[in-house]
């Protein structure tokens, strides 16, 4: 077995305030690293430096001379080692895949024809970092189509978090700057995207079948109003449990019919809505099919940390030398939810030391359940770069 040629992946970050400081800061030291041309520079940009997106632009494709690039705006970045939300701060990730064939791309919604413009036509051997405005693409409907066709390659990525309004977040693609849509890049060959995701809940209770729901309100569990069933699980919870699903109440919805039940992996997490003990229904963030499976679940920092690490621990068996790894955690985790800074990159590079990670802090995150794609919430979404070896 042959590599032709050793991936180079190369991870930085600037917290200075002033643009074109920061832009120098970081590609001085890319290029100290791995020299110029990269085949893709991924660039994640915290909103103080939302109006600057056209330097940035040209400092990766001008400067750094990389090839292909994405990036967008959000409320905070990760990279060179640590998690920066609140203050100025710019990452960079490039990336050199000999072997491959990468390639930038920009989405945007036809309207008159109800479709999506842009989405490159890749299966499974390929591997896709999508990064989307929350205000003006519809990545749920997107999703939908993909896995109703079955076709589609493996996805991580996230939501723009740069902006409370539609116009706010910029993408970067290209030598083009959008506020609109969707950007992000496609590999093909010589590497492989190895997703992985950590929901951070824990399941309590026993699984119950919906028995009548409609749309995201579930009327009956296991035949009963569903107010009973969640009655039941609070009832045989210790009290500190109680607090706790109480603060951040949620379901898993059993992404795929025919799982066992409870089956790690299965469920896709959502908040609980509402619950009205008169009708006896609970509404949840997302639609619930009659006929699949639910548990309640909840979330804390003990929970997140100890199933990402649980995860992490389980994948650098499979994959024990990655070259490079993009992070997308939830703008509700990090210093929100475990009180400290660094918490998931210092897992993640605890895991695999050897792999430049960079990424953000999304209003959303991308990732597979059961091999197909899905938005989540409050989870650590990770694509992990496999160099792969072929035959000379």
């Amino acid at each position: 077995m042959k590599i032709p040629g050793q991936a180079q992946v190369a991870a930085v970050a600037s917290t200075r305030s002033d643009t074109r400081e920061a832009l120098e800061e970081a590609v001085e030291n890319l290029l100290g690293r791995m020299g110029p041309h990269p085949d893709i520079a991924i660039a994640f940009l915290s909103p103080h430096h939302r109006e600057r997106g056209e330097e940035v632009l040209q400092a990766l494709g001008g400067e750094l001379q990389a090839e292909s690039v994405a990036g967008c705006t959000a409320a905070g970045v990760i990279g060179g080692g640590h998690e920066l939300q609140g203050g100025p701060a710019i990452s960079i990730w490039a990336a050199k895949f000999p072997g491959s064939k990468v390639q930038d791309f920009h989405l945007e919604l036809d309207e008159d024809g109800g479709f999506v413009k842009g989405w490159p036509d890749v299966g499974p051997e390929a591997g896709v970092v999508l990064l989307a405005d929350p205000f003006t693409f519809p990545l749920d409907p997107f999703f939908a189509s993909l896995r109703k066709a079955e076709r589609y390659p493996p996805i991580v990525g996230g939501l723009a978090s740069g902006a409370d309004r539609s116009g706010g977040n910029i993408l970067l693609e290209g030598s083009s700057a959008h506020t609109s849509g969707a950007v992000g890049f496609v590999v093909q060959g010589g590497v492989r995207l190895a997703p992985v995701l950590s929901q951070g809940c824990r399941a309590i209770g026993p699984p119950f079948l919906v028995t009548r729901s409609e749309k995201n309100v579930i009327y009956e569990l296991g035949g009963l109003p569903a107010y009973e069933g969640l009655s039941k699980v609070v009832q045989g919870l210790e009290e500190s449990e109680r607090r706790t699903f109480a603060n951040s109440p949620h379901v898993g919805i059993q992404a795929e019919k025919g799982l066992s039940e409870g089956k790690p992996g299965g469920f896709l997490v959502r908040g609980v809505m509402g619950v009205d003990s008169s009708t006896g229904t609970v509404s949840v963030a997302d639609f619930v099919e009659e006929g699949s499976m639910m548990q309640f679940h909840t979330r804390d920092a003990n929970t997140a940390h100890q199933e990402l690490e649980e995860i992490l621990g389980l994948e650098s068996g499979f994959h024990a030398d990655p070259v490079g790894a993009l992070l997308f955690s939830c703008t509700g985790r990090g210093l929100p939810l475990f009180g400290r800074a660094d918490h998931d990159v210092e897992i993640v590079e605890r895991f695999f030391p050897e792999a430049p990670v960079s990424g953000m802090f999304a209003a959303g995150e991308i990732g597979p359940v059961c091999g197909r794609p899905h938005i989540h919430g409050f989870s650590a979404s990770l694509g992990l770069f496999i160099q792969e070896e072929s035959e000379s």
